[in-house]
């Protein structure tokens, strides 16, 4: 089975690219909404959570409020979630890629944001950048706060700031899927790949 990891920064189209694999049927792994379940009502961070963050678990439900408050006070208690979080998602991730596998299936998508920054690219075949310009993403931020106020432009850009750079993921990816122009055009490309892939000695051998 052919494994592709798919990252990309914030609002650079990922999740549309993602989208598209799915149309043509390719099983893919969302971390972003592993972490959420994670994080869920009894879901499998919390004990461990509760442990190193005391008050902010009641009732087996996460205060997320009350965590953002506490790491932005001290943001070295980032890590400290990252150490709980990560291993639950890369067990997740295994599991999925042990799934599909035994389901036959040829190839499998990991939509993974953090990809290098968390060393997910070794356990992938390729690695797919998602990439827009940034006044392109800067747009869609805004829209997205317009619409579900989650998060401020200000902070979105904080978050990308953790991110790796554009440039060094575009240097780094096998493939760059551009999503500024339209969806018919990410659909095209990411069409064109799973043939190339489906063509590909590689793949008709795994």
């Amino acid at each position: 089975m052919y494994v592709i990891g798919l990252t990309g920064g914030m609002a650079a189209g990922k999740s549309t690219v993602a989208s598209c694999f799915r149309y043509f049927h390719v099983p893919v792994f969302d971390a972003d909404l592993c972490v959420r379940n994670l994080q869920k009502p009894h879901g499998k961070s919390l004990p461990k959570i509760e442990k190193a963050f005391p008050g902010v678990v009641h009732n087996n439900q996460l205060d997320r409020e009350k965590l953002r408050t506490l790491i932005a006070r001290d943001p070295k208690l980032l890590r400290r979630l990252e150490k709980i979080i990560h291993p639950l998602v890369r067990k997740e991730r295994k599991d999925f890629v042990h799934s599909c596998r035994r389901q036959g299936a040829k190839l499998c998508v990991l939509d993974i944001p953090l990809l290098w920054e968390t060393g997910a690219q070794r356990d992938c075949d390729l690695v797919i950048v998602a990439s827009a310009p940034l006044r392109i993403r800067l747009k869609r931020l805004q829209d997205r706060f317009e619409k579900q106020k989650k998060m401020t432009p200000k902070e979105a850009l904080k978050l990308m700031s953790r991110q790796l750079p554009e440039a060094i993921k575009s240097h780094r990816a096998d493939i760059i899927i551009k999503t500024g122009l339209s969806m018919g055009e990410t659909m095209k490309q990411v069409s064109y790949l799973i043939k190339i892939l489906h063509d590909s000695r590689l793949y008709n051998s795994v």
